[in-house]
């Protein structure tokens, strides 16, 4: 008779400098992202709530500059560091809810910039190229301002699971 075991997961082992690095690494892609929010936050909420138009084309303008690209690569480093970390530690990528949530949340947040967030800023964009031209044109940007607020919340969000680490394994370990 002929026992099978499962395949064990990926598991990488990092030397404690190794892992120190890719863990700052992680935290700063982490800082950077929220940074590049509330960057995003200021052009967009600036843009819509100034009564000098030249000052919101210039921000609708620059929008794509600072989200698109920068907002990528911070979710993508973010993404991997997070992945090492996970295959690095006992916390494993699908071993706790916490980890699994986070992984998630990335993954949705750089999603949504690849799918969403770059046609709402090329629109904005294009609208301030317009704007800067005719200060009297006029656009429904509402939905722009959601960026600013899910992505911000989302991270704030998976900011305190990586401190807190709450609810336990997603499976119970078995016996040997």
């Amino acid at each position: 008779m002929s026992t099978t075991t499962a395949p064990s997961p990926i598991r990488l082992r990092l030397r404690p400098g190794v892992r120190k690095l890719v863990l700052l690494l992680h935290i700063m892609s982490a800082g950077a992202w929220l940074g590049l929010d509330v960057a995003m936050a200021v052009a967009i909420f600036t843009g819509l709530n100034t009564d000098d138009p030249q000052l919101a084309a210039a921000l609708f303008q620059a929008l794509e500059t600072i989200t698109v690209l920068p907002l990528l690569t911070t979710g993508i480093v973010c993404l991997i560091t997070g992945l090492f970390l996970g295959w690095g530690s006992k916390y494993g990528v699908v071993r706790y809810w916490w980890v699994l949530i986070k992984l998630i949340l990335n993954l949705i947040l750089t999603a949504l910039v690849l799918v969403a967030l770059r046609s709402g800023v090329q629109a904005v964009g294009a609208f301030g190229a317009v704007l800067a031209q005719d200060p009297t044109a006029t656009a429904d940007l509402q939905g722009i301002i959601y960026p600013p607020i899910v992505s911000p919340t989302a991270l704030t969000i998976a900011m305190i699971l990586a401190v807190f680490k709450p609810w336990s394994r997603i499976r119970k370990p078995r016996p040997h």
